[in-house]
């Protein structure tokens, strides 16, 4: 995660760099300022669900 404590918004804004495993593929998502954790983003991002649940398709 990337925190900037700018003044280019009313809040903070806090980036999330995630990676697509199949395409190698950059994503960055901002996520909400009071998240404390990249785990905490993933989860934010997949709608509350942790990246502990995922089910891995083969």
């Amino acid at each position: 995660m990337l925190k900037i404590d700018a003044d280019a918004d009313i809040e903070p804004i806090v980036l999330l760099k995630m990676a697509c495993p199949s395409t190698g593929y950059i994503h960055v998502l901002r996520v909400p300022p009071d998240l404390e954790s990249a785990r905490q983003a993933i989860a934010w991002v997949n709608w509350g669900i942790d990246p502990e649940e995922f089910e891995i398709q083969t």
